[in-house]
């Protein structure tokens, strides 16, 4: 289990079913054959943040994550 603290001082865990995310492009969707566990291996990860919102995605596997902050109506 990995964990990192937010911008916001909230702790956030990769194992939080509810905050814990998979991007992947809609065209991965496509293909007929694929599998949850071909899907799994094809996407990018990325933690949101259950107190501010914030999407912390990792791009690179093993890399640093990015931070999104959503913008003000």
């Amino acid at each position: 289990m990995a964990k990192m603290v937010c911008r916001c001082g909230n702790l956030i865990r990769d194992d939080d079913p509810d905050f814990s995310l998979i991007l992947l492009p809609y065209r991965e969707f496509d293909d007929e054959e694929a599998d949850s566990g071909m899907l799994l291996g094809r996407g990018v990860d990325a933690r949101r943040c259950k107190v501010c919102g914030r999407l912390w995605v990792f791009w690179e596997e093993g890399g640093d994550a990015v931070e999104y902050v959503r913008g003000s109506d």
